[in-house]
């Protein structure tokens, strides 16, 4: 069974599952799920689950903050760790960068930075289908040539 954390505790609520009886446990994107405000649905999960001792328990995630490897000792048991890095993490001709900036400027900024550098081509990456569409539709609106994956 795949399912998102609200879905399942309605089914587990709605007497159509019983995880009582489950021997894996899977908790992909443990940082996201964290970042997102969903770790007390996992615990409920985790909870109406056997205890760690009686199953095996699979947590990904991209990032292992303090705050992920604490739920991972609460809910694993005997944990091993696994890293994978890439053998190489940026293309040479790939130039990165960050900005601080209020999220009220974030516009702007995007604006400025395509009218002042020499780019001809872009990916902007967004964490939310609706964040997705509204600049799609303002780069439109402002006049650049832009599609929307999604």
């Amino acid at each position: 069974m795949v399912a998102t954390p609200g879905r399942l505790i309605d089914f587990v609520e709605q007497k159509e599952v019983w995880l009582d009886q489950i021997e894996f446990l899977v908790i992909d994107e443990a940082d996201r799920l964290l970042d997102m405000g969903f770790i007390p649905s996992v615990k409920r999960i985790v909870r109406f689950s056997p205890r760690k001792e009686q199953r095996q328990t699979l947590m990904f995630s991209a990032t292992f903050s303090y705050d992920v490897l604490n739920l991972a000792q609460q809910w694993l048991f005997e944990p091993v760790t696994v890293e994978i890095e890439p053998e190489k993490k940026t293309n040479a001709d790939v130039e990165q960068r960050v900005y601080m900036v209020a999220k009220s400027d974030k516009y702007k900024l995007l604006q400025d930075i395509l009218r002042d550098e020499p780019i001809e081509k872009v990916m902007i990456f967004a964490n939310r289908r609706d964040q997705v569409r509204k600049l799609y539709d303002n780069l439109k609106r402002d006049g650049y040539k832009v599609v929307m994956l999604s």
